[in-house]
């Protein structure tokens, strides 16, 4: 998990609170929220991120293997790069 100090360290704070879940619940169930995730998975970065999050939430998933495995290779059929270049590499 990577250390965050400053400005940063009271951001992450936040988002890790209830009222910052809460926040950004709020935020991508709006309008607004829906028009910014959409524009940013129209974006290479965006992309990668999204095949970040979905191979890390497979893990997370009640499906039977086989399905996550199915998943999990068709991702990364379509793409061989699974990094986000816009992040750093947390080791994930």
């Amino acid at each position: 998990m990577a250390h965050f100090s400053g400005i940063q360290g009271l951001i992450a704070g936040y988002i890790a609170s209830p009222q910052g879940r809460e926040m950004i619940k709020s935020f991508l169930s709006s309008p607004e929220g829906q028009e910014a995730i959409n524009a940013y998975l129209a974006t290479p970065e965006g992309q990668g991120m999204a095949k970040l999050i979905l191979i890390r939430a497979l893990d997370n998933l009640h499906l039977p293997g086989p399905l996550k495995d199915e998943i999990r290779a068709a991702l990364e059929r379509e793409g061989d790069q699974l990094h986000c270049p816009d992040t750093q590499d947390t080791g994930w």
